[in-house]
């Protein structure tokens, strides 16, 4: 079964052996014509008392959105899942939930990050009493590819001396040599700084997000000691005495005057974990310098260590 749209504009259902048989959904929009293909492939029995979909993504942001670190992400998702709203919990079949992420239009990415937060907003409902159980909810499309880039030290040269606002520099710096992620190089604060061992320490985290107390090398710890000095903040990465919340557009900007293409700040963490990799730096030391367990970080850059396989490769000599 489809949707097919007349030439009158309303949109029909056709169905049945050949796709003979149609139903009109009686409406001219596309949006509320896939809520209605959604409706009439269900083939389990909706008790009335049930919640539906909107009801129970709306209840879940509603609980959660003062206790996550981004409430705003919530919001997004319950946007994006509006055209699902109407739906009970059994109608969210592997179709409706495929032509959903089709009308989407968004990157897998996205995509599979608003379907994390339906799935938890059901496993939420269960846990409140508002359902019985969580439908399985398979992905619409396929898990995105890791990206592989990072940048040389030649590379990061670069972009350093492009930089013209000194807090992308001092961003940029901590990003690479601290290898912390975004949030927490901007969440970051003076107090977080151990002058006497030389240390960052960049707390609990967030979720599954870990962070680590990283030890610095002479120079970030000079750009920190320099940066300190004329400090206005209690944050490490300020902006006219004020916390910066984000530095897209300067990074953005410093990429392109330094012809540095496919760089997101996040590849900073990568590029320094690379590095470390690259100069034979023990798993397990990068691991805690990442805040990530040995065994992630060994499946993400063991293949960069100069020794990486060297005994398989030697044991399969002939001679």
């Amino acid at each position: 079964m489809h949707l097919w749209k007349h030439p009158n504009g309303t949109w029909y259902v056709r169905y049945g052996a050949r796709l003979r048989k149609r139903i009109s959904t009686k409406t001219t929009d596309r949006g509320a014509a896939e809520t209605f293909l959604a409706r009439f492939i269900a083939v389990q029995h909706i008790p009335t008392s049930s919640r539906t979909v909107g009801e129970i993504v709306a209840g879940y942001r509603a609980d959660k959105e003062k206790t996550v670190r981004a409430p705003a992400a919530l919001l997004h998702a319950e946007k994006a899942l509006q055209p699902l709203a109407p739906l009970y919990p059994a109608q969210l079949t592997p179709p409706a939930i495929r032509q959903w992420a089709t009308a989407l239009g968004s990157s897998a990415g996205t995509v599979l990050r608003h379907v994390g937060v339906l799935r938890a907003a059901l496993a939420w409902a269960v846990e409140h009493r508002w359902i019985q159980e969580v439908p399985p909810i398979s992905n619409p499309v396929k898990t995105p590819k890791a990206r592989e880039r990072w940048i040389t030290k030649d590379e990061a040269k670069a972009l350093l001396a492009a930089c013209r606002e000194p807090h992308v520099k001092l961003f940029i710096l901590l990003g690479l040599m601290t290898v912390a992620r975004s949030g927490a190089i901007l969440e970051a604060r003076w107090d977080q700084v151990n002058w006497d061992r030389r240390t960052l320490d960049y707390g609990p985290g967030w979720g599954n997000k870990r962070r680590a107390v990283v030890k610095l090398n002479q120079e970030i710890f000079a750009a920190l000691e320099a940066a300190h000095r004329l400090a206005c903040s209690p944050y490490i990465v300020e902006f006219r005495g004020d916390r910066v919340h984000t530095v897209k557009n300067g990074f953005a900007a410093a990429c392109r005057r330094a012809k540095v293409v496919g760089v997101t700040p996040h590849i900073l963490r990568h590029s320094g974990a690379t590095w470390m990799a690259l100069d034979a730096v023990p798993m397990r030391e990068i691991a805690r310098m990442l805040g990530d367990s040995e065994v992630t970080t060994e499946k993400t850059y063991a293949k960069y260590h100069p020794d990486y396989l060297a005994g398989a490769a030697q044991a399969l000599q002939l001679g």
